[in-house]
C-alpha cells in the first residue's frame, strides 16, 4: 500500500488541537521532576506526580493561526533542548487532556522529536538528561522518527497539498475502534494506531495521495474491495479493514511480513513496530501523538498544516505562505 512520504516525513505532527495555553504574558508552563529542578518557584501535585514549575525565559512561538494556534519554538542549545524535553514528557504525563494547553505541550514535543530524529549527533547529549524512567519511551521515540527518516521520497515538493486538515475523532473513541477491531481479527491495537498515526495524523488528513490513496488508513480503492464494501473515508469502516488486510498479508503470526504487505518499505515496517511498542508500553505517549499536528517537508522547509487548511489544488509554497505566515517555523532566539 503506498503513502506519500512527504506525509510520513510530516507526520506525526502527524496530529492535534487545542487553544494556546495561557501561561503568563509571553510565558510557557514548564514541569519537571523536583530531583532535576533547577530554578523553581511553586510546587504542585499532578495526578500521583509531584513536580515544579519554573519560569525559564520562553522560546519564541511563531505566528498565530487563524484557530489561535502557534507553531512552537524549540531551543537551539543542545542541553536546553534536552532538559525541555524532559519537561515536556512529564507535561504530557501531568496536564488533564481537556485542559487547553495539552495540545500545545504534544506539538512541542512532537516538534522537539523531529529535531532530534534529524540530528543524532544531538542524542549523547539527551541521554545525559533523560531520567531512567524516561529512556524506554524516549528510545521508542527516536527509533521511529529516525525510520521515518529513512523514507526517501526523493527532492522535496515545492507545492503544499490539495489537502484538508480536519480535526480526528477523540482519542478514546479511536481506540474503541482499534480495540474491536483488534479483537476481530487478532491484529494487536497498537499497530492499527501507529498505521493510523504515520498515514494520516489519526485521521487529520482528509485527501488523495499521489499515488492514490484515500481514508484514514490510505487505502488504494483496488485493495479496499479485497477487504472491505463500507466506507473507506469513514473510520469505522477503515480502521477494521486494515485490520483484515494485515490479515491477509500475515499478521497476527508475522506481523513483520503484514506490515511489508501494508507498505514495502523496511523504514515503514520499523516506524510502525516503534511506535506500536511505544503505545503499548506507554499509553500516555499514544495520547500525546494523537494530539500531534501535521507537518509536511517542503523545499522552503517544515511546513505546520494546522486544522483548517485546505486547498483545492497543489499550490506553490512560497504564494501559500505569503497568506498563511503561521505554517512556517519562527526564528531561533536572538543570543
Amino acid at each position: 500500500m503506498q503513502i506519500r512520504a512527504a506525509i510520513l516525513a510530516g507526520v506525526l505532527s502527524p496530529f492535534l488541537t487545542a487553544a494556546v495555553a495561557a501561561c503568563g504574558e509571553g510565558e510557557r508552563a514548564t514541569l519537571v521532576p523536583e530531583e532535576t529542578l533547577i530554578e523553581t518557584t511553586t510546587t504542585t501535585t499532578v495526578t500521583s506526580t509531584t513536580v515544579t514549575t519554573t519560569t525559564k525565559p520562553p522560546i519564541p512561538d511563531g505566528v498565530p493561526a487563524p484557530n489561535g494556534r502557534q507553531y512552537p519554538g524549540i531551543p537551539t542549545d543542545p542541553a536546553e533542548l534536552a532538559a525541555r524535553l524532559v519537561e515536556i514528557e512529564w507535561l504530557v504525563r501531568g496536564t488533564p487532556l481537556d485542559d487547553s494547553a495539552y495540545g500545545d505541550y504534544a506539538h512541542e514535543q512532537q516538534m522537539l522529536y523531529r529535531h532530534l530524529g534529524r540530528h543524532p549527533e544531538l542524542h549523547a547529549v539527551l541521554w545525559e538528561a533523560v531520567p531512567e524512567s524516561l529512556v524506554p519511551s524516549v528510545e521508542l521515540q527516536l527509533a521511529g522518527r529516525q525510520s521515518i527518516a529513512g523514507i526517501s521520497s526523493g527532492d522535496p515538493p515545492m507545492n503544499v497539498p490539495a489537502w484538508e486538515i480536519i480535526e480526528p475523532l477523540p482519542a478514546d473513541e479511536l481506540l474503541e475502534i482499534y480495540r474491536q477491531a483488534a479483537t476481530d481479527t487478532g491484529i494487536d491495537w497498537t499497530f492499527l494506531a501507529a498505521i493510523n498515526l504515520l498515514e494520516t495524523g489519526f485521521g487529520r488528513i482528509a485527501g488523495v495521495s499521489t499515488a492514490g490513496a484515500q481514508g484514514p488508513m490510505q487505502f488504494l480503492p483496488t485493495t479496499w474491495e479485497e477487504v472491505s464494501d463500507g466506507d473507506i473515508t469513514d473510520p469505522y469502516d477503515a480502521i477494521p479493514a486494515a485490520a483484515r488486510y494485515l490479515v491477509r498479508r500475515g499478521g497476527p503470526d508475522d506481523m513483520q511480513r503484514a506490515l511489508w504487505g501494508y507498505n514495502n518499505t523496511d523504514y515503514y515496517v520499523a516506524a510502525v513496530s516503534a511506535y506500536a511498542e511505544l503505545f503499548e508500553s506507554d499509553i500516555a505517549s499514544y495520547y500525546a501523538a494523537h494530539a500531534w499536528e501535521i507537518h509536511y517537508s517542503a523545499a522552503v522547509g517544515d511546513l505546520w498544516l494546522p486544522v483548517g487548511y485546505r486547498l483545492d489544488e497543489a499550490t506553490p509554497a512560497l504564494d501559500y505562505l505569503e497568506d498563511a505566515p503561521w505554517s512556517v517555523a519562527p526564528p531561533p532566539p536572538a543570543q
